[in-house]
């Protein structure tokens, strides 16, 4: 019986020691160093938390080195799951030396998740060198200003998922083979005279949006699952067409999202929107393609493509504040007669505040490629338009299957 009892009280100890650990992971480094002297059971807890967020506030340049120097010296080389650094400015010409230690330091730990993200505008704390890691998994940066080798991640074997927000790129080539989740968002910043090129053969799952600068060009991912793409009024190349070079062989953006199941392309209805237009002249093919979603930047033509080379679609979502584009491009009802049918295609959601004319020649177009009318359904647009099917919290009121005033027409 006495050594049930203690057995018993060690494993009591060990998950009261896990506790203590998981709640000295939310106390600042200032804070969790002072622990070590509440009594011997608290002296190396602090060493052995394994996740750590070095979030400094009015903190001195030197208080702060001393922090990190004794820190990194006191801690050793015990493993790190998640490390969340600030990047602290340490002088009146804001260099981060410091702040680079601690990334070293997550990295020498064997670190999976580093989160590192400034307060100040992303032109402060310049990440200029590759991450070298054998234990990378999650890669979070935030108003970081990243230069060319730092998004070279052929050293992070096992990195699985980036997010870069805020940040600005300066880099001809963000490249990963191991990459499966990617999220570029929140006005990223992209050179403007050059399209950044992404290769990550293995992605599953893409956000690119709200971004400025040249669109970044994607090269082949075959292992793609679902896309969101949103192109913004501060992309250069939709102001000035003949500004800027286009890959008319490939296209830009299109072509490496061809295998995705689940796609969604928007673009800002201000903007003239022609990237994803010009892409379709080069003939994408989407035999993978279940789930589409669409906001008004398309033409007839352009719809008539997709659909064309989307064999196996299944569902189509079309989300329209205006028409006039649609009307004014003619020669796709011409087409559609010489060329497919929709074999797959049983459900078509129409968002829109007006019946027009615009969704008239819309509703043609998808009849002529063999969609019954009964399969079409309008409903009012989200509070929020032109946003992508994860951002709708609210499910808009559905109509009728296909609209009264609709089948007047008819």
């Amino acid at each position: 019986m006495p050594k049930k009892k203690a057995a018993a009280s060690g494993t009591n100890r060990c998950f009261g020691d896990d506790i203590l650990r998981h709640v000295l992971s939310y106390l600042p480094l200032d804070d969790a160093l002072q622990t070590c002297v509440l009594n011997t059971r608290w002296r190396d807890h602090w060493r052995h938390t394994t996740d750590l967020s070095l979030i400094f506030d009015d903190l001195s340049f030197e208080r702060f080195k001393q922090l990190v120097k004794l820190f990194i010296q006191l801690r050793g080389d015990s493993p790190l799951d998640k490390f969340v650094i600030l990047a602290y400015p340490e002088s009146d010409e804001c260099t981060y030396t410091n702040t680079m230690l601690l990334i070293e330091y997550a990295l020498k730990c064997q670190a999976n998740e580093l989160i590192v993200f400034s307060h100040h505008s992303y032109d402060t704390f310049v990440l200029g060198v590759p991450l070298i890691s054998q234990h990378l998994n999650t890669i979070h940066l935030r108003l970081v200003y990243l230069e060319s080798s730092s998004l070279d991640f052929s050293h992070c074997p096992v990195l699985e998922y980036l997010r870069i927000e805020l940040c600005r790129i300066n880099a001809r080539r963000i490249s990963s083979k191991s990459l499966k989740r990617m999220c570029i968002t929140d006005q990223c910043s992209f050179p403007e005279d050059f399209h950044v090129r992404i290769f990550a053969p293995g992605l599953v799952s893409l956000q690119l949006d709200d971004f400025r600068g040249l669109t970044p060009s994607l090269e082949y991912m075959p292992f793609l699952v679902t896309a969101y793409v949103g192109l913004g009024i501060l992309c250069p190349e939709l102001k000035d067409r003949s500004s800027h070079a286009y890959p008319v062989e490939e296209g830009v953006i299109l072509h490496g999202l061809s295998n995705a199941v689940n796609l969604e392309l928007i673009a800002d209805y201000r903007t003239e929107k022609f990237i994803y237009s010009l892409d379709l002249k080069c003939c994408p093919i989407f035999d993978k393609l279940k789930t589409l979603l669409l906001n008004e930047w398309f033409t007839a033509i352009d719809l008539v493509c997709i659909l064309q080379h989307s064999s196996i679609l299944e569902m189509l979502t079309l989300q329209l504040e205006n028409t006039k584009k649609l009307i004014s491009a003619m020669g796709a009802q011409e087409t559609i007669e010489l060329s497919f049918v929709c074999a797959y295609l049983k459900v078509v959601n129409i968002e829109c505040r007006k019946v027009d004319d615009g969704i008239h020649k819309i509703v043609n177009i998808l009849t002529t490629c063999g969609v019954l009318r009964q399969q079409i359904s309008i409903k009012n647009p989200h509070a929020n338009s032109n946003c992508f099917s994860f951002q709708k919290h609210e499910q808009p009121r559905w109509r009728t299957p296909l609209a009264p005033e609709m089948c007047a027409q008819s």
